[in-house]
């Protein structure tokens, strides 16, 4: 039998409204029918902005969404999402467009957050993802089975998968 996952710190809803967003990084964890609507079109660019990837190691932590507009703002500032024990990341549609930088998954990563969810991903950030360890999906319902501190099979990350991607997510990573 499969070991499940659990995902117990808290959960960032990278929203539209950049008052939510603030409300998160101050503490407040949202309810999901209350976090407006999502950001679509993440960038890696707006995970990690170009100036953040002189950076290569660890330290990238202090840096994910730093380039993330909301409301014409850039709420996210260096060392929030570490300090703020965020494990899970929300967004709209085609995160992670643009450039293929490993820093941007690499930052999240680091910063504490083990899962994204997204409507859909671009396929290299999907892929640099799953190379770093960091689990995907587009399936809301997991949010729900979190808040209820349920664990959940590593399969469900796998399923569709070709025979190496899955080995890769299912071992961790390529490193």
């Amino acid at each position: 039998m499969q070991a499940g996952l659990r995902f117990d710190g808290r959960v960032l809803y990278l929203c539209e409204d950049p008052d939510l967003l603030d409300r998160q990084l101050g503490g407040e964890d949202l309810d999901p029918a209350s976090t407006g609507k999502l950001r679509d079109q993440i960038s890696t660019d707006e995970i990690t902005p170009a100036w953040i990837c002189y950076h290569f190691d660890e330290k990238l932590g202090d840096f994910p969404y730093l380039g993330l507009q909301a409301g014409g703002r850039f709420p996210c500032k260096a060392g929030l999402v570490r300090a703020g024990g965020f494990t899970v990341s929300v967004s709209g549609k085609r995160r992670g467009k643009g450039s293929s930088r490993e820093a941007s998954p690499y930052a999240e990563l680091c910063a504490g957050i083990r899962l994204v969810i997204a409507e859909s991903f671009e396929r290299i950030y999907r892929q640099n993802c799953q190379n770093l360890g960091l689990l995907t999906s587009t399936d809301f319902g997991l949010l729900d089975r979190i808040r209820r501190g349920e664990s959940i099979p590593l399969s469900e990350f796998t399923e569709g998968l070709d025979p190496i991607t899955t080995e890769i997510v299912r071992r961790g990573g390529l490193f």
